[in-house]
């Protein structure tokens, strides 16, 4: 197909990439090819897909809670089922439908999961396994991440100050439940916070004027 080149008006007739007259570069427009992915129609049919799964999750959901109610043998196992596939469709959306980086994935499929594991515990009477070990087992993962990212990409490592600060502030809801008495083996979550604290803190002190300047920029003070 022939192609013409904006600059000169000279028309191509082979598949070179650079116009032989100016030496300008012949882009995917020219020659009425578009080289480059169609992102909008893209995000269009995943857009349709996820309506089209979270339809099914609702009248998923409503047959289980339907079934649940007239066999209930004190067990809600239909909120289980529920809780679980609307997991897996947040999974889809954050691994296909987002522009989140990696640590932000992390960060939100280890809350999510972390939430999942609590609701089930809840359903089923809550027995305290959730918080007592589930809920500061995503803290450490969190933190995990957040060292193993940073020193891969350590030239940008003041970027992932803000989600230190997220887990801080996340380390007060275990404070709370020990408080409330829900949680009873407190060590695992003291010392899921304190780690925590002492990353955020450390990073804060080593990267000095960047890291503080970062913390500034995040929250426009």
């Amino acid at each position: 197909m022939s192609r013409k080149c904006s600059h000169c008006g000279v028309t191509i007739l082979d598949n070179t990439e650079k116009c032989p007259l100016c030496n300008g570069i012949l882009d995917a427009g020219e020659n009425g090819v578009d080289r480059y992915p169609d992102i909008v129609h893209k995000a269009r049919k995943l857009g349709v897909v996820l309506r089209i799964l979270m339809a099914a999750w609702v009248a998923i959901s409503a047959i289980c809670g339907l079934v649940n109610y007239y066999t209930y043998d004190g067990v809600l196992w239909s909120a289980i089922v529920s809780i679980s596939i609307f997991y897996v469709l947040f999974m889809l959306y954050l691994m296909t439908y987002t522009n989140v980086g990696y640590l932000g994935r992390i960060f939100a499929s280890v809350i999510m999961g972390v939430v999942l594991v609590v609701s089930i515990d809840v359903v089923n009477g809550f027995a305290g396994w959730s918080v007592d070990y589930v809920l500061p087992g995503g803290l450490f993962a969190i933190d995990i991440a957040i060292m193993v990212v940073r020193f891969v990409n350590y030239k940008n490592w003041q970027s992932y100050m803000y989600t230190e600060f997220l887990v801080v502030l996340l380390g007060l809801i275990p404070i709370i439940l020990i408080n409330m008495g829900l949680v009873h083996h407190p060590r695992v979550s003291v010392a899921a916070v304190f780690t925590s604290v002492l990353l955020f803190i450390v990073t804060l002190i080593i990267g000095g004027r960047a890291a503080r300047s970062e913390l500034k920029r995040r929250f426009h003070i």
